[in-house]
């Protein structure tokens, strides 16, 4: 489990990467770091109301992914691509699902730290109930353009439907990639929760994230700003 210091270090990362889309990558190592030290931290009944730095540095990530997600709603509520909401709509809410999971697993662990392992199995639970990580694998193939749900990728139907413009596109990735952060966060704490490989996991995703990024800068190259 990483030190005091190093998480601090790691949050600060995590706070200054995780909104654009130029370094989602960098965000999720340093992210898998926050969320296993936060379990192994919750495991040992360390965490209470007034709240251990941890909490508080992941309630720092934590209220900033709202602010990021909130920016997007903003942006594209008024579109509505159905292929994709068809076809993608139920992963996306497993992945929200997972990650409310989580946080209310927090919660409750802070409240009732006697039942810590009743409130992880619970989350245990839920995470297996809503297909595990499924959504993600499904997320990545949509935007890599492996085993397609349909005949576009994700990124190739929201080029299309904003008409190259970059800040409508820059919205979408930012919405793909808050769905990875969320995703992701639910991912590792299932893994910590289960004592599972963690190494394995980060190893595995480690690649995919640096696949996502360039992806949606090689489309966002293709867009303009509507001024120009």
């Amino acid at each position: 489990m990483a030190n005091a210091a190093q998480v601090k270090k790691n949050a600060v990362k995590v706070l200054c990467c995780v909104e654009k889309v130029s370094s989602f990558a960098s965000s999720i190592d340093p992210l898998f770091g926050i969320v296993s030290s936060l379990v192994g931290v919750a495991r040992k009944g360390l965490i209470d109301d007034e709240g251990h730095p941890l909490d508080k540095d992941f309630q720092a990530i934590n209220t900033k992914l709202q602010s990021i997600s909130e920016k997007n709603h903003q942006c594209l509520r008024k579109i509505r691509i159905d292929e994709v909401n068809e076809t993608y709509g139920k992963y996306e809410e497993y992945i929200k699902h997972q990650y409310a999971a989580f946080n209310s697993m927090v919660a409750q662990v802070k409240k009732d730290p006697d039942n810590t392992q009743r409130h992880m199995e619970t989350f245990e639970k839920i995470y297996e109930r809503d297909k595990s990580d499924l959504s993600l694998d499904v997320y990545y193939r949509g935007v890599m353009g492996t085993n397609l749900l349909f005949g576009r990728t994700l990124l190739k139907v929201y080029l299309d439907n904003c008409e190259g413009d970059r800040e409508i596109m820059e919205r979408h990735c930012s919405h793909i990639a808050h769905l990875f952060h969320m995703g992701l966060i639910a991912l590792m704490a299932y893994t910590a929760v289960t004592e599972d490989d963690e190494d394995e996991v980060r190893d595995k995703w480690a690649k995919r994230v640096e696949d996502i990024q360039k992806k949606m800068q090689e489309v966002l190259s293709q867009c303009k700003d509507k001024s120009s």
